[in-house]
């Protein structure tokens, strides 16, 4: 990983949009973001950010001309892919899921090419070869029919689109897809006997209180009082069903409601040790990634040793959003920003948005 140089120096104060919030509503004594709200002005970021804190409490910065508040509804995109990641892993404790068995052990009758030859970890690796929805023939104003003209309720799409035509074999390459969490959203409906609505509610949402997580449904119109993009896409974006998005990005909620999930699950409230190390689990080889997120060390030039960063990214059209646990200190650096393009970088170029922020959290 590239060498982090001295770019927190840059950092000036600057009065912004603060708040600072104990993980039970109580206000917390953190320091305050100002110079984290420069940053991301300098970088023309526009959105939410915000930082937990290992002892579950955390603080948010609004950014940009747009006012929004800091308890907005947002699309959660393909950060759901990392909620639904998280209950096959339930699922695989409980010893009701094998990640080495086909999808046809657990949906027999399922017809996709080269189905008996997919197992449930290729799904969660991107690397079944299945049709990719964003493939799918796009519409007169551009956008893949998949999501607007074509639409099928994800149970339906599992069955159809998601078996038609591969993209390759299975593990001959990895190619990122919704169709893979797709069809792994049928596969824990078939084996628990409750969809993805039901599943995030009664394994996510209820028992950590997460008032605001739900599901976008096909057919049915999104919340007007949720965020959407101001920026790139945002003519294109009333035109897209977000629920035929199905396990790969159809959950919706706050960025407080996202980061009690990020701290529930690195504190072992969601999955114990084991399973979350096979969650987690990577190689520079393998290009660091993990089951539906990314888990790879960054060096720091304030931290003494290497930082694990675990990391799930989300764009739906001009929404777009990066989840960034740190699972040694419990602590997390999330942004949601609906104004692209965003220029977010990337934790291991040693500079950037994101590796500035993470610095911060990690390197006090």
């Amino acid at each position: 990983m590239t060498r982090a140089g001295a770019a927190l120096a840059a950092l000036c104060c600057l009065a912004g949009t603060l708040s600072a919030t104990a993980a039970q509503g109580a206000p917390a004594a953190l320091p305050a973001v100002a110079r984290v709200r420069a940053m991301a002005e300098a970088q023309g970021f526009a959105g939410t950010i915000l930082l937990g804190q290992a002892d579950g409490s955390y603080r948010v910065a609004t950014v940009g001309t747009s006012a929004l508040r800091e308890d907005a509804v947002w699309r959660w995109a393909s950060i759901t892919k990392q909620l639904v990641a998280v209950i096959a892993m339930q699922e695989v404790a409980r010893g009701k899921l094998d990640l080495s068995a086909p999808v046809t052990r657990y949906w027999p009758d399922w017809n996709a090419p080269h189905g008996g030859e997919i197992r449930v970890y290729d799904l969660l690796k991107h690397e079944s070869g299945l049709p990719d929805p964003d493939e799918s023939p796009r519409d007169p104003d551009g956008v893949p029919n998949f999501y607007t003209s074509a639409l099928a309720a994800p149970q339906i799409a599992a069955a159809r689109y998601c078996a038609g035509k591969p993209a390759g074999p299975p593990r001959k390459a990895y190619v990122y897809n919704n169709c893979d969490a797709i069809v792994l959203g049928e596969v824990l409906r078939r084996i628990t006997g409750k969809a993805l609505p039901a599943l995030l509610e009664e394994r996510i949402a209820r028992p950590l209180a997460l008032r605001s997580l739900g599901v976008y449904r096909v057919g049915k119109p999104r919340p007007p009082d949720h965020v959407r993009p101001i920026g790139e896409g945002a003519a294109r974006d009333p035109l897209i069903d977000l629920g035929a998005y199905g396990a790969a990005g159809s959950a919706y909620g706050t960025i407080a409601d996202l980061w009690r999930f990020d701290h529930a699950l690195m504190t072992g409230k969601l999955l114990a040790a084991p399973e979350r190390e096979v969650l987690w689990a990577s190689t520079m080889k393998g290009g660091w990634r993990a089951l539906f997120q990314w888990t790879y060390p960054v060096r720091f030039e304030a931290c003494d040793a290497p930082v694990r960063v675990v990391e799930r990214q989300g764009l739906v059209q001009g929404v777009e959003l990066r989840n960034y646990l740190l699972p040694q200190s419990n602590q997390a650096v999330i942004l949601f920003g609906n104004k692209r393009p965003l220029r977010f970088g990337q934790p291991w170029e040693g500079k950037g948005l994101a590796h500035n922020l993470i610095a911060k959290v990690a390197c006090p």
